[in-house]
């Protein structure tokens, strides 16, 4: 039986983030198919123009917390809005361990974690959100 390849769209204003963000990604897990947007605006762009093409939704949403205009919490409630992606993961990326944050995320079903500083973090907290979502990837 054939899977449904593995796609990731990360939605984050900073231009190195998403580099390390793909790079990381790519080093641990070739098979991964990320889509990046550099604003929550492009990203639910993207989101609507793989609906126009019939392609499938992205198995996991990252998104940053800290974005200018529409913020990862604003990002987070217009994607739970929306029935058609109510049922994809979402985590939000933050660089702090706000609690307020964390509740805030929990109520709206999503993860949040703290973006880590390091390679061998980055590949835990990678590892640890695959398996928060179910999202089994064969190496």
């Amino acid at each position: 039986m054939r899977r449904e390849q593995t796609t990731i769209l990360y939605i984050d204003d900073d231009q190195d983030d998403l580099l390390i963000f793909e790079e990381s990604v790519n080093a641990l897990y070739p098979d991964v198919t990320l889509y990046k947007a550099q604003s929550s605006e492009a990203g639910i762009d993207l989101l609507n123009q793989l609906e126009l093409e019939s392609k499938p939704f992205p198995t996991l949403i990252m998104v940053d917390m800290n974005m200018p205009k529409m913020n990862g919490r604003e990002t987070l409630q217009h994607i739970r809005r929306n029935e058609k992606w109510n049922d994809i993961p979402v985590a939000i990326f933050t660089t702090s361990a706000n609690h307020e944050d964390i509740e805030f995320c929990k109520n709206y079903g999503s993860a949040c974690i703290t973006k880590p500083m390091s390679f061998t973090d980055f590949s835990a907290a990678l590892q640890k959100l695959f398996s928060h979502c179910n999202i089994i990837i064969e190496k």
